[in-house]
């Protein structure tokens, strides 16, 4: 690559492209809670300016996705139990209320397709490792908010995605957990393959909450 191709990188990459790098890592584990996100490292991280990453910084904090502690820069946010349970709260109100799209638009492919992800998260679970985990249940989440003809509520529930624990370590900290999450998917898709909405609203609480019977599958070892 060339110094003039080099030069030319940063000035690809939007505020918006960086910011989603940075949530992405956090949100992977690969910046820890409590990791100072130190501007000369994260330049050379995602290969742009000082002042792209300041500026991306500046966008996470107004969003409370990072800390910013006066005179000494910007962290990764340690875990807040009573915060966490609260935007908790909140995805599941708006995830209940986009339910109806999903019951109504979701096509009998669109279901199967759903059902692949599930499938591919299960795998992960077992076999895969955490940051495989976590890309595998992005990409059922997506699929499943993408059946939202409210752009702005679309908006909203993946925004509040982006404000839970970092993970793995905060998101399943036991196996036990990560059954659970695997047992909910399949729970959400059965649940709009019946067409069935208020058994989907149900469905999505318990997957939020984590709140359902244990399943009489394995242990994930």
């Amino acid at each position: 690559m060339t110094a003039t191709q080099q030069e030319t990188i940063p000035a690809r990459q939007s505020l918006d492209e960086i910011s989603q790098q940075i949530i992405t890592d956090i949100n992977k584990g690969a910046l820890g809670p409590g990791e100072w996100l130190k501007q000369i490292d994260m330049e050379k991280r995602y290969g742009c300016t000082r002042i792209k990453v300041r500026d991306a910084l500046t966008n996470l904090h107004s969003k409370r996705l990072v800390e910013h502690i006066p005179n000494r820069g910007y962290r990764v946010p340690m875990p807040d139990p009573v915060r966490l349970k609260q935007v908790g709260e909140v995805r599941a109100i708006l995830e209940c209320q986009a339910a109806a799209d999903v019951i109504e638009f979701a096509t009998d492919a669109d279901i199967a397709e759903l059902r692949g992800y599930a499938e591919a998260f299960k795998n992960a679970a077992y076999h895969g490792s955490s940051f495989a985990q976590i890309e595998a249940n992005q990409a059922f989440h997506f699929k499943f908010y993408s059946f939202c003809r409210n752009d702005v509520l679309r908006e909203l529930m993946l925004d509040l995605r982006q404000r839970g624990p970092a993970a793995p370590v905060g998101q399943w900290q036991t196996m036990h957990q990560l059954q659970q999450a695997t047992q909910g998917h399949f729970e959400l898709v059965d649940a709009i393959e019946k067409r069935d909405l208020t058994l989907l609203r149900s469905a999505i609480t318990d997957h939020i909450s984590g709140n359902r019977a244990a399943s009489a599958e394995p242990e994930i070892e």
